[in-house]
């Protein structure tokens, strides 16, 4: 985050000691945050504000969430945003474990406190400045923050209403509180994060991502399944943030990639007398681009939005340079459709993405447990994919044998795959659509 409420200077508590092991500082800080009367979270409440009882449960609600925030802010500048996440991620189990529902409860509240954080982040000293008889006073961030709180939180009594609605002075209360409770934060956590270490192998669990890159989603197939080896189906909280990491660079990757392709197509002033050449090997290289991202997995929705967008302006000047001619303007648009209706067969699917990308993404060896990993939905799209493609034929070929083979040997072994006798259905299907 650019914007912190936290930088000003304040007390540090020293008189507690504080564990440096990842696991046992997220089980102290999850007891503080669910007592009553421990510190931090005790001291919400500036000295001498009081709400009224319909207000004042959410208000407390969120000046704690805040502080709650505060701290893996202040991890996340220590050890880097993945690491914060999956310390968050573990946090959010234990206090499932603690209390049923809680832990789903403040992963929406933290996720909440991220969004009101950043939302206020561009707001400038001019905008924080009125004048006041001829004089200029420049509003705290706090005061931004409590007005955002009280108008976005959906258990706020006034969410949704207009902006020029009264806060009945709420806003200026809140806003002490949450200057308040950033003091007393920071006189606690400031040393328990001098303190904690990152160690992703002292973590005891993780929750697996929403959209997972390619790297987590493998690990994600691997574990617990019967279809792979025995010490293949074991995946620790450290295999899962190395392959964060991993997923974080390869996204890093493309986006640098991007940028440079994007910078040197802008610097072209006048095109060669190639130009349909050249316009090519840019239109080439972006949809390549876009296929490593579809690869990568992940959150990448921003830079596949990037990267269409330079794709426009490539195809924008290559029907320019067509200078209107009905003939060669719908052979370029039939070839547009033909690219996107290959890309969509064959990039529809993790696995089949996974499998064309330049790299091991997925183990040779693992192919076929991988793709017998996928849900029967997706392994429909998968088989539509391979019987589309003469190239793939012969894969498609070896995954019917060898997921028959992997089948023999579960029940030999008097081990049962989830789903098996429909997805042997979908790979299988009718034996004409495959031919040599």
């Amino acid at each position: 985050m650019v914007w912190r409420l936290w930088k000003t200077e304040k007390r540090q508590d020293g008189t507690q000691s504080w564990p440096s092991d990842t696991n046992q500082s997220i089980k102290q800080l999850l007891g503080m945050y669910l007592s009553s009367d421990a510190a931090p979270f005790a001291g919400w409440a500036a000295p001498g504000i009081i709400f009224t009882p319909d207000v004042e449960p959410v208000l407390r609600n969120g000046v704690r969430g805040y502080q709650l925030a505060l701290w893996f802010w202040l991890f996340a500048e220590k050890h880097g945003t993945i690491a914060a996440r999956m310390v968050r991620e573990s946090f959010c189990l234990f206090a499932e474990e603690a209390q049923p529902s809680s832990g789903e409860r403040i992963d929406a509240l933290l996720d909440f406190e991220n969004r009101l954080a950043h939302s206020i982040e561009g707001i400038s000293s001019g905008e924080r400045t009125f004048r006041l008889e001829s004089l200029p006073v420049e509003l705290p961030m706090e005061f931004f923050l409590a007005t955002g709180f009280l108008r976005l939180a959906p258990e706020s009594p006034y969410a949704g209403e207009n902006e020029s609605a009264s806060l009945q002075g709420n806003d200026y209360k809140l806003a002490d509180c949450f200057r308040h409770a950033t003091e007393e934060a920071l006189a606690v956590f400031r040393a328990m994060i001098d303190k904690v270490e990152f160690d992703a192998k002292s973590l005891s669990n993780w929750k697996w991502s929403a959209h997972p890159g390619a790297a987590e989603r493998h690990l994600q197939r691997r574990h617990g399944n019967p279809l792979f080896p025995l010490h293949r189906q074991m995946v620790t909280a450290h295999d899962v943030y190395e392959a964060r990491l991993a997923d974080t660079q390869a996204l890093h990757e493309i986006s640098n990639e991007l940028g440079e392709l994007n910078h040197s197509f802008a610097q072209t002033t006048e095109l060669p007398l190639n130009w349909q050449s050249f316009l090519d090997g840019y239109r080439d290289y972006v949809d390549r681009l876009d296929e490593r991202r579809l690869a990568a997995g992940g959150q990448n929705a921003p830079l596949g939005d990037a990267i269409a967008r330079l794709r426009t302006d490539i195809l924008t000047t290559w029907r320019t340079s067509l200078h209107r001619s009905r003939h060669s303007l719908a052979a370029l648009d039939q070839e547009e459709a033909q690219r996107a209706e290959r890309r969509a067969l064959l990039y529809g699917s993790d696995w089949t993405a996974q499998l064309l990308s330049n790299g091991s993404l997925i183990p040779p060896e693992e192919v076929v447990p991988a793709l017998l990993s996928e849900s029967p939905a997706e392994l429909e799209k998968v088989v539509t994919a391979l019987q589309a493609e003469p190239r793939l034929h012969d894969t498609l070929v070896h995954c019917r044998a060898t997921a028959h083979r992997l089948d023999n040997e579960a029940r030999s072994g008097g081990r049962n795959i989830p789903d098996i006798a429909g997805k042997l259905r979908i790979l299988d299907g009718p034996p004409e659509q495959v031919s040599h």
